[in-house]
C-alpha cells in the first residue's frame, strides 16, 4: 500500500490560497465546457508557493465517460446513482467527478494525508485501496473535525452539492480572503450554492478567448498526445526545463 501525506501542514492562510488556485484552474477549464478528469498529486506542480494543474491527456468535453482517476480522488457510483453513469463505473466526467476530486485533494492538503490514509482499513494492506474503493462509493468518508469553513466545502465537494466547479470557486474565493474561522453553522455554509457564480472579471474573459483560439487550433489534441515536440519544443529542453 502506498500513503502519500505532506511532512507538516502548511500555515492556514495558504492552505487556502492553494485550494483557490485548484478550484480556479479547474473552473476554467470547465468555462471551456472541459474538465480534467485526472486529478490528483501527482498532476499538480508548485510554481513558488502557488499550484498550477499539468498533464492534460485525460481532459476531455463535459459529458464524457470518465475513466482515469482512481480513489480517492475518484468513485465508483452506487445503484442509486444509475442517472449519473452505470453503477461500478465512474459515471460521467463532469463538474460531479471534478468537484469529489478537489474535495480529496482539499482533504490532503488540510489533514496531512489521503482519504483514509491515516489508519488500516484491512489485515492486508493489499485489500486497503479496494476497501477505500468500497466505502467512497457507499458514500462513506472521514470524519472531519478541522477548520469549519473548509471542512463544509469538502463535505459539500464529496456530496456533489456545487451545481458547477465555478460556484466551488466562488466559495474558495471567498474563504481565500477571508481572515477568521466560521463561528457558527451560518458562516461555516456560506453562500448557497443556488446562487450566481463567481464574476471572473475581463482577465479572464480575455484568457478565455485566447485558449479557445488554441483549443480551436486542436491545443487539446496536442495535449493529449504526450509528445511535447508537436507543441513545439523538443523532448530534450522539455525534461531539462521541468
Amino acid at each position: 500500500m502506498v500513503v502519500t501525506k505532506v511532512e507538516k501542514l502548511e500555515p492556514l492562510p495558504l492552505r487556502k490560497e492553494w485550494m483557490d488556485d485548484l478550484a480556479q484552474a479547474v473552473a476554467f477549464l470547465e468555462s471551456l465546457n472541459l474538465a480534467h478528469g485526472d486529478l490528483r498529486p501527482e498532476n499538480i506542480l508548485f510554481d513558488r508557493n502557488r499550484l498550477k494543474l499539468s498533464d492534460f491527456d485525460s481532459t476531455a468535453e463535459i459529458g464524457t465517460n470518465y475513466e482515469a482517476c482512481m480513489a480517492p480522488y475518484g468513485r465508483m457510483l452506487n445503484s442509486n446513482e444509475t442517472d449519473l453513469g452505470e453503477c461500478g463505473t465512474p459515471g460521467f466526467l463532469g463538474p460531479r467527478t471534478e468537484q469529489f476530486t478537489l474535495g480529496s485533494l482539499f482533504y490532503l492538503i488540510n489533514y496531512g494525508f489521503e482519504v483514509y490514509g491515516d489508519r488500516c482499513l484491512t489485515e492486508d494492506p493489499y485489500e486497503h485501496g479496494p476497501k477505500v474503493v468500497e466505502l467512497l462509493q457507499n458514500m462513506e468518508f472521514p470524519e472531519l473535525d478541522g477548520n469549519p469553513l473548509i471542512d463544509n466545502i469538502i463535505k459539500k465537494c464529496w456530496h456533489n452539492e456545487f451545481i458547477s466547479i465555478s460556484g466551488l470557486a466562488a466559495q474558495t474565493r471567498d474563504i481565500r480572503s477571508s481572515d477568521g474561522e466560521a463561528t457558527t453553522a451560518e458562516e461555516a455554509n456560506g453562500k448557497s450554492c443556488d446562487e450566481a457564480p463567481i464574476s471572473l472579471g475581463e482577465g479572464f474573459t480575455s484568457e478565455k478567448e485566447f485558449c479557445q483560439d488554441l483549443e480551436k487550433r486542436g491545443l487539446l489534441h496536442l495535449l493529449s498526445l504526450g509528445e511535447p515536440e508537436q507543441i513545439g519544443f523538443t523532448f530534450d529542453w522539455y525534461r531539462h526545463s521541468l
